[in-house]
């Protein structure tokens, strides 16, 4: 069974969905008074590097929901949403990832529009914005009835096994498929995001929270439910508001189901090239969400990722965003520089060139430099930097 959302669905209809109408209601109250020159005076002071922003975990707990390669720090998206957006705008990420821009502008009085070609990242994306009262989520768990003992594992490839003793894992495909029976995206996102990790309040053996490494031990049994249970009561220890005009979807943003002229402003973090690995680094969640070899080469085929074909594709991306954000709308990407050997490219760079040929105007780009981690090597020379790259759509 693959976990599908609304790729194939028709853009016409699409357009037509209702989750548009109070997104549209709404930004029709908000007032644009953003000057780039300011935005970019403020991005470039690199406020989240200052104070409590500079934590790792800064934010609303409902952003560590579910690990994901390439994420973007909270605090950083709650620094580029402040300069370039007022309370009432609608926001839109075009690879929303896991969501941590489209929530954050949320939480910040913003309408947030998540979009994602990655099933994974899409669903936790969505699972975000699935929002009840935490009774009501514990009520479901305590009340759902699973029989684990008529799951079929025969299916199941070697790969995913290995992480987990069959009682569990029988139990959490038996727990996914009553989750996927009643629509509970959230409680789907929870267990998502309690599939593999080092706590233990994971389901698997010891392994990596983002990127799974091979098993050293045998998998020991781990009761499902009583860990859901836990995880969704972390995932409301800060509070949040559970009413929204926010939203995310699995899309492909080079074909946007949006109104013309819908959105205010930009704000993303675009593939790095094929810099990171979307699909593999993230397959033991995607095998578990049904999406086999077959299906995961068809998910990588259609990816921005392919360096011969990614400016061209981010081309046709640029063209959706001229149509649907605001005469004057700010566009906000964070790329990161890409290295095959001794070959550099600079992403934003390139990207800006791009952007410009289709009439976008450049306010300029702000180096950020990563920290260095103590998980490299003295003799790892090459430092990480991100760029951001500070646009407009002429007025």
């Amino acid at each position: 069974m693959v976990v599908t959302h609304m790729t194939n669905v028709p853009r016409e209809q699409m357009m037509l969905s209702n989750f548009m109408e109070p997104t549209l209601k709404k930004n029709a109250e908000a007032k644009r008074s953003i000057d780039p020159a300011v935005v970019f005076e403020k991005t470039k002071r690199k406020p989240w590097r200052s104070g409590n922003l500079r934590k790792q975990n800064w934010g609303v707990w409902l952003h560590r929901m579910s690990a994901y390669v390439g994420k973007m720090k909270p605090a950083m998206a709650h620094c580029l949403i402040e300069a370039s957006t007022t309370p009432g705008q609608t926001i839109l990420d075009p690879f929303c990832g896991v969501g941590t821009i489209p929530l954050e502008a949320d939480i910040m009085g913003r309408i947030g529009v998540g979009v994602d070609l990655n099933p994974y990242a899409a669903m936790i994306s969505m699972a975000k914005f699935d929002r009840h009262p935490v009774e009501r989520q514990l009520n479901w768990l305590r009340s759902v009835k699973i029989e684990p003992e008529k799951v079929d594992i025969s299916s199941v490839s070697p790969f995913e096994k290995q992480y987990f003793h069959e009682r569990t894992l029988r139990e959490a495909l038996a727990l996914r498929d009553k989750i996927l029976e009643d629509n509970e995206k959230f409680l789907f996102g929870c267990l998502l995001g309690i599939l593999h990790g080092h706590r233990p309040g994971h389901l698997s053996v010891y392994t990596s929270l983002v990127v799974p490494f091979r098993p050293i031990d045998k998998p020991p049994y781990k009761e499902v439910i009583p860990r859901m249970m836990e995880k969704v009561k972390r995932m409301y220890r800060n509070p949040f508001p559970l009413d929204t005009f926010s939203t995310a979807f699995q899309g492909d943003a080079r074909y946007l189901p949006l109104a013309s002229g819908s959105i205010d402003a930009v704000v993303s973090s675009p593939p790095y090239y094929d810099t990171l690995d979307y699909i593999e680094d993230n397959r033991l969640r995607l095998e578990f969400m049904g999406y086999d070899e077959k299906e995961r080469e068809k998910l990588n085929r259609i990816l921005i990722q392919d360096p011969r074909t990614y400016l061209e594709e981010m081309k046709r991306v640029g063209l959706e965003l001229m149509e649907f954000l605001k005469p004057g709308g700010i566009c906000i990407y964070v790329l990161g520089d890409c290295h095959k050997g001794k070959l550099h490219v600079n992403t934003a760079q390139n990207v800006a060139q791009v952007y410009e040929s289709i009439g976008f105007v450049n306010y300029g780009v702000i180096e950020d430099p990563m920290p260095s981690s103590p998980s490299f090597p003295t003799s790892y020379k090459r430092k990480k930097v991100d760029r951001i790259l500070l646009m407009q759509k002429p007025k």
